[in-house]
């Protein structure tokens, strides 16, 4: 094989292959609690020791040990250990050490973030179904009912005050029957003196045809108090069993 041939091949690997590291997607551990789920940078702590640092939560697969000082960026928390990304001897390194590794976090820190967690889960389920909740925020409310017909604001001395309303749409079905092709089909079972098969006969006459169409089955009134759902209005028609959802505020869980 021609030797310039060579060194052109190997050229071209070396340029793709991190193109398709790039676009490998991260690898997520169930139960664990990322703060990007909560538009949160990751956050910087300083180490209190040069630490050893694990390729999986449960710290068996050793990855090398985190130089010492330095300040780490924690990614997730799952348990008593997180996800961080800093410097170890050989290089950078996305691994998981014990929370016990990092300086103090903030007071409460965990607990916080545990309930934020929960709240995130009840709002997702409650998008998922295209539902609203007191306590939402004008993002979520976005996300489940998408943008509104209407929208009015005011400036009060507590804050913005906004009304969004929303006209509910339920599918009805409308047939029509119209000149067209019919086809019979007709199993034979078959005798003594004559085979199984299926006979197929073909006429004309009406067909039917089915359609549904989108009409208003109500309205929705969303009232929001500085980006917080602060109470709904449905009308009976579109109401769904009448009971309303409420669900925490966000919580702060840092800075």
């Amino acid at each position: 094989m021609n030797p310039r041939a060579v060194w052109v091949v190997s050229t071209l690997f070396l340029v793709t292959l991190p193109l398709v590291q790039a676009s490998s997607p991260i690898v997520r551990v169930p139960g664990a609690i990322y703060l990007s789920d909560f538009e949160k940078n990751p956050l910087e702590k300083k180490l209190v020791r040069a630490a050893r640092c694990f390729f999986d939560p449960q710290l068996t697969r050793y990855a090398g040990t985190l130089r010492f000082p330095q300040t780490v960026s924690v990614e997730a928390f799952l348990g008593d250990v997180c996800r961080i990304r800093g410097n170890a001897q050989q290089g950078g390194v996305a691994a998981w050490i014990p929370i016990s590794e990092l300086e103090p976090l903030p007071e409460n820190f965990l607990v916080n973030l545990q309930k934020a967690e929960e709240r995130r889960a009840e709002v997702d389920d409650l998008i998922s179904r295209n539902e609203v909740a007191i306590g939402m925020t004008a993002d979520e409310v976005g996300r489940s009912l998408g943008r509104p017909q209407k929208t009015t604001k005011r400036a009060e001395k507590d804050g913005l005050r906004e009304v969004w309303e929303y006209i509910r749409y339920k599918l009805v079905p409308q047939t029509t029957f119209g000149p067209g092709v019919t086809q019979t089909v007709v199993t034979m079972p078959g005798g003594t003196n004559a085979p199984a098969g299926t006979l197929v006969t073909t006429g004309t006459g009406l067909v039917a045809n089915t359609i549904y169409v989108k009409v208003p089955a109500g309205t929705l009134t969303v009232t929001l108090e500085n980006g917080i759902v602060e109470s709904m209005e449905q009308s009976e028609e579109s109401s769904r069993g009448g009971k309303v959802s409420i669900v925490v505020p966000p919580l702060e869980v840092y800075w």
